[in-house]
């Protein structure tokens, strides 16, 4: 009876071990893992910064009055083509026209007191004559002992007085003058003051706003008060965009802009970076520079004050090869590490190269005759000017070597400004602006890496060289990528 009820319990628990084991033991299946690829393809890739801004009119001019004073006169209105010198408002002139007849009155007067002073120049200078004769009649009566010394001192001293009276006379007649050209001058200020009270256009444009109404009385003592805003040309526009300073430095002037506004939904217009202000805003710790972008506006539809929302291409490039950015992003872990090999257990993947154009496609050669080569295709150099360029690069890589040689410092950065300014009297402006070009396009490029599934499922990582992308796809310009392999973008399990 115990062996029996000892096999009985042992029974029992080997049961229970097999229950645990059967419901703890056992392992979940490996799930099976799915390798999402996407063939390499080319693809046209378009760059670009996103930016609001306000629509202003090229030229914008606030016409004024100089004067205070009551409007009389309104001649124009909002929305008013004008024309430059254009009478557009009249300040009330009777003020000013008063002022005139009092300077006119003064300078009369003035006019009148300078003819006085030069009649009695006249009777001054006959009886200087009287006196001259006099003395010079003494003169000889005392040499010959007629005439007395009392009588030729009386005779001098009724000349010297006469010659007095004539300075006198003439310093008068030069205050005279003055006082005349010091009236003539306050004339001519209230004659110009009575023209100011006629506005006028200073420019050929449209009334865009008004500020004043008939009856209205502006005060000029401090600054001029606004009457108008004339616009000058609506057929052109500018956009002054808020751009913020985390993408300034991908702007650069000339790149074109695609721009909607509200008012008319659907529509994209066309314009160019004209200028980069260089004063930043900063508000609430968030700093922004002013982009000036300017577009045709066909049919003047595009009102000023109007928010358009600005894409600035900051780089484009078209039938480039290209690659997802998924595929960047993906790296072989957990289960795929057996299955995947590096780069650098593949020899190099010699042979292999990007097939998708563009300048920077053509960089990754060293320097010497390959580089002067490119550099005279891009540029459509002369024979003359790549002997040039060759002689002024060999002199600017002369003097690094020189100076590696010395053990001096030098800032690596700087050799594309110093190869830059070598080149600078050899090519031409317009070959320069390529350069430049050229030379920002390849600052671009980025090493990267993708990984390849391999006809045998092996995935094979491919070193790459990285252009421009659009946020979804990123341009290959260089490095072990053939167009039509598959790379892989996610690795995803069953089900």
């Amino acid at each position: 009876m115990t062996l029996r009820n000892g096999l009985i319990g042992l029974a029992v628990l080997l049961v229970l071990v097999l229950g645990i084991w059967f419901v703890f033991g056992r392992g979940e299946p490996a799930a099976e893992l799915v390798i999402e690829t996407e063939a390499v393809a080319t693809a046209d890739l378009r760059r670009s910064v996103s930016a609001t801004g306000t629509v202003r009119a090229l030229v914008q001019v606030q016409v004024g009055s100089q004067l205070s004073g009551q409007v009389a006169e309104l001649a124009v209105d909002f929305n008013s083509p004008v024309e430059e010198g254009q009478v557009i408002a009249r300040i009330d002139p009777q003020t000013f026209q008063t002022r005139v007849r009092e300077a006119q009155a003064s300078l009369s007067t003035a006019r009148a007191q300078l003819q006085l002073q030069r009649a009695s120049l006249g009777r001054v200078d006959a009886n200087l004559l009287v006196a001259q004769q006099e003395f010079d009649r003494v003169a000889q009566l005392h040499e010959r002992g007629i005439a007395s010394d009392a009588a030729l001192q009386t005779a001098q001293a009724q000349l010297e007085s006469s010659q007095s009276e004539r300075a006198v006379a003439l310093a008068q007649i030069s205050n005279a003058l003055a006082t005349v050209e010091q009236r003539e001058a306050t004339l001519e200020g209230a004659e110009i003051d009575l023209e100011r009270t006629v506005i006028r256009s200073p420019i050929d444009g449209v009334v865009v706003d008004r500020q004043v109404d008939v009856g209205q009385t502006v005060a000029a003592s401090m600054s001029a008060p606004t009457l108008f805003v004339i616009a000058q040309d609506l057929n052109r526009i500018q956009i002054d965009a808020q751009v913020d300073e985390s993408d300034i430095g991908e702007i650069a002037t000339g790149q074109p802009v695609s721009f909607t506004v509200d008012a008319f939904v659907g529509r994209t217009y066309e314009g160019v970076v004209d200028q980069i202000r260089l004063a930043a805003t900063n508000t609430n710790n968030v700093v922004t520079y002013t982009v000036v972008v300017t577009a045709e506006n066909p049919g003047e539809r595009l009102l000023p004050g109007m928010t358009a929302n600005l894409d600035i291409v900051t780089g484009e490039r078209e039938g480039v090869l290209a690659v997802p950015n998924s595929a960047l992003r993906f790296r072989p872990s957990g289960s795929l590490e057996g299955q995947a090999i590096a780069a650098a257990d593949t020899g190099g993947g010699e042979g292999r190269g990007a097939r998708g154009g563009g300048p920077a496609s053509r960089g990754g050669g060293g320097a010497g005759g390959g580089m002067m080569a490119r550099m005279a295709e891009e540029l459509d150099m002369t024979e003359d000017q790549q002997a040039q360029a060759q002689d002024a690069m060999r002199r600017v890589f002369a003097s690094i070597q020189a100076q590696a040689a010395s053990g001096g410092e030098f800032d690596r950065s700087a050799i594309p400004a110093r190869i830059e300014a070598a080149l600078r009297d050899v090519l031409t402006p317009e070959q320069m602006r390529r350069y430049r070009e050229l030379s920002a396009a390849r600052a671009e490029i980025r090493p990267g890496s993708v990984w390849v599934e391999r006809a045998d499922g092996m995935l094979e990582e491919r070193r790459v060289q990285l252009g421009v992308s659009d946020g979804q796809k990123t341009e290959i310009v260089g490095g072990q990528l053939e167009a039509g392999e598959p790379v892989v973008t996610r690795a995803r399990e069953a089900g």
